[in-house]
């Protein structure tokens, strides 16, 4: 699970506090971008975020699972002190607060595109959205095979066009990619090489694996590519 945080240009008419993006690709292991040296794996948009902040090389989530480790993220407290909200697909109780809506009471315009907080039920708590944020999904497009059909960038487009001029906004851009399944042989049919795959000590070398890592690559740089055109707006 990736985790990055672009911080946006600081507004420069009455409000003065910083834009914020937070991205999140869904079953990324921190070493296949190309930030780290990765040569199967292409994310400009990942080291344009690496070169121009921070890049980290000793972080940790708070739970190596999707619902519990967003619900630390939104909250700001450990798997274990938030009851249901810890747990892989639980609830979410109300009475934990979370960041999207402090923020809105502070007066930041608030949204979120793709993966929010889940897998989870949120609607049987007394919730009115996802912790996460106000949806922006309405946005489609076509896209290989395995890969969500959810055009990310034009949503988060649609809620930078309905925010109120010289509102800051939080938006969260959660991924499904690279998470499983995968189109088989999308990596080789995209142009990529066997021999550009990095395998793992602990799996077996073999062109069935390696296409499989490749495969992999391309949601990896599907995730970047959106990233990349969100930074653009």
């Amino acid at each position: 699970l990736s985790l990055l945080f672009a911080i946006g240009t600081i507004a420069q008419a009455v409000d003065s506090r910083p834009n914020i993006l937070i991205a999140i690709s869904d079953d990324q292991s921190w070493p296949h971008a190309s930030a780290y040296g990765n040569q199967s794996t292409q994310t400009p948009a990942f080291d344009r975020i690496a070169r121009e902040g921070v890049l980290c090389n000793n972080a940790f989530v708070a739970y190596p699972s999707c619902s519990p480790s967003r619900a630390s993220l939104l909250t700001g407290r450990y798997p274990w002190q938030i009851e249901h909200a810890g747990n892989f697909s639980g609830s979410f109780p109300p009475k934990y607060s979370v960041y999207p809506d402090i923020l809105e009471d502070a007066g930041y315009w608030v949204g979120y595109t793709g993966k929010g907080w889940g897998p989870g039920d949120w609607r049987g708590t007394g919730r009115l959205r996802n912790p996460s944020g106000t949806e922006y999904n309405q946005f489609q497009n076509p896209s290989p095979d395995g890969i969500s059909p959810n055009n990310y960038s034009r949503n988060f487009e649609a809620f930078l066009e309905k925010r109120p001029s010289r509102k800051p906004f939080v938006f969260w851009f959660g991924a499904t990619e690279p998470h499983r399944r995968y189109k088989d042989g999308i990596g080789i049919d995209s142009g990529k090489q066997l021999g550009e795959a990095q395998v793992p000590a602990f799996l077996p070398d073999s062109p069935v694996v390696r296409s499989d890592i490749l495969d992999y690559s391309v949601e990896i740089e599907w995730f970047d590519k959106h990233l990349g055109r969100m930074l653009d707006l």
